[in-house]
Parts: C-alpha cells; structure tokens; sequence
C-alpha cells in the first residue's frame, strides 16, 4: 500500500511520538508513505475565516494524485470538511483562482482506518505481542467522526474494532466522544480541565489500564495535564495515555523509542512491562 502523508503541525513539535509511531507502525506493516513535500497547516479549528481555512487545506490536498493519511484527526477532521466546501461552485472557484489550480478531489484517509484494513486481512502476520486481558478504554473526542464517514459519529466502534484485534479488552467508554476541553483551554480554562478531568474519572472508573486516543490535542488535556489536574482535585487517576499507533505498534513488537514512549508524559513503561509479562506467561 502506498500513501501520501501529512503529519500537521503538532507532529512536528508537541505531538511528536504520533509522528514517530505512525511512521514506526506503516514501515512495519509494509504501508510506504510519502511526506506531502510542501505542506502547510491544515486550516486548524482556530482559522475562522472558511475561504482561508479551506484554501489552506487544499493546497494541501491538491500537491498529490494518491490517497492521503493523517494520524491527527484535528487534521483528518479539517481535510475532509475542505473537500466538503469544495462543493459549493462559488468557493471552490475561488480557491482555485487563489492556487492557481484546478482542484480535482481525493480521498483523505486516518491511519486507524489504514492499519485496521491492513490487519484485518493479515494481523497474524503481523502481531508479535499479545495484549490478552488489557483493559484499554478507546478515547475518540469530537473530530475524528466529524464530518460522518467510516464511522457513526455518535457511537463510533471502529478503534474497539482495532483493540480488540490486538487482542487487548475495549471498556465500555460513556464519554469515548465527549469534547476533551482543549479547544475551549485558553479562554474557559477552569471549564476545560473539568471536562478532562471528568474523562480521566471515568476511564478509572471503567477499571482500564491505558486511556488510547487519536488526536494531540486530547492527548495533551488527558496526558500533559494529567498530573496537574490530579493535584488540583486530590485525586490520583495515574493513567498512561497513549496514541492508538503506539499501542498498535507495542503488538507489534516495536521497542519503546521506535514508538516515542519516553516522549509520554505519564510514563506508561509499568505499562509495557505488565503487558510482557502477560504475554511471556502465555
């Protein structure tokens, strides 16, 4: 299989271990991706201007003929409603006029759905390590099913389908697709660490080992900020939060700084050796 690539932005600096993992996770199943050479923001939830915001996706839709994939669903969000807009005459002339360029469409793919379908034909071939008896809760936030496409965007089951691939326990996650609080930080700061701490509470209480989830920015609100919010409430969650491409990557059997894990800020190497273990003992 071979795919263009966007990383985004955050892949580059505060998300680097999903870069890292992606990257790690397609060599290892055989998946060749091409970096965008020329790639720009996607447009980002902070663009509010639309013809900007869409421009600024499609002109990274438009350097490619072959499917594009992102592991950041901030990104995949944004891509995807861009090519939406694009239907509408009046703004996909004018984001032409502005490239230069004749947009002609493509298809924007999640790594998720890239490593699932390769899995799904041939994950024997594949997973080295068996995630028997982890309890993962799968952590989906707001964008990665917005706009609807491989998935409900309300009662999404496409990562449980992953997890339970690997052969890890997806838990039953009421608040799988409840807004992380990250885009609402800077101005209702107070409103956006309870609303990650009430995630991080529930995971607990799901009695999961490991929080996995697809986005940057949920994953700063639930793992840069874990400790912080733990002594603000005094309460400890002590929760590893990892990318799914990193707990994809585990089964594989990719080592630790293949898959960035000493860039997560809840260590989760307790973790990994727990799931050695298990898996020496058959």
């Amino acid at each position: 299989m071979r795919l263009a690539y966007y990383p985004g932005c955050v892949s580059k600096s505060s998300g680097r271990e999903m870069d890292i993992s992606t990257k790690a996770v397609c060599s290892a199943l055989g998946i060749t991706l091409e970096e965008l050479e020329d790639w720009n923001c996607c447009g980002a939830t902070h663009v509010s201007n639309e013809l900007t915001a869409v421009g600024l996706a499609v002109r990274n839709i438009s350097q490619t003929d072959l499917p594009i994939m992102t592991s950041c669903s901030i990104c995949y969000s944004n891509l995807r409603s861009a090519l939406q807009r694009m239907d509408d005459p009046n703004i996909k002339s004018r984001v032409n006029d502005i490239l230069g360029k004749e947009h002609e469409g493509a298809k924007i793919r999640h790594a998720l759905d890239v490593i699932l379908e390769v899995l799904q034909k041939k994950n024997s071939d594949f997973l080295v390590v068996s995630l028997k008896d982890l309890k993962v809760a799968p952590y989906y936030g707001c964008l990665m099913t917005r706009p609807k496409g491989v998935d409900s965007p309300e009662f999404p089951t496409i990562m449980e389908k992953l997890i339970k691939i690997l052969n890890a326990t997806p838990m039953e996650f009421r608040l799988k697709t409840f807004c992380c609080g990250g885009p609402i930080f800077m101005p209702q700061q107070e409103v956006a660490e309870d609303l990650a701490f009430m995630i991080l509470s529930e995971a607990k209480n799901t009695e999961a080992e490991i929080i996995v989830t697809l986005c940057p920015l949920c994953h700063f609100m639930l793992d840069a900020k874990q400790k912080t919010l733990e002594i603000k409430r005094g309460d400890n969650i002590g929760l590893p939060v990892l990318y799914i491409t990193q707990l994809v990557g585990i089964a594989l059997g990719l080592g630790p700084m293949e898959l960035g894990l000493e860039l997560n800020s809840v260590s989760p190497f307790d973790i990994v050796e727990r799931i050695y273990e298990r898996h020496t003992k058959g």
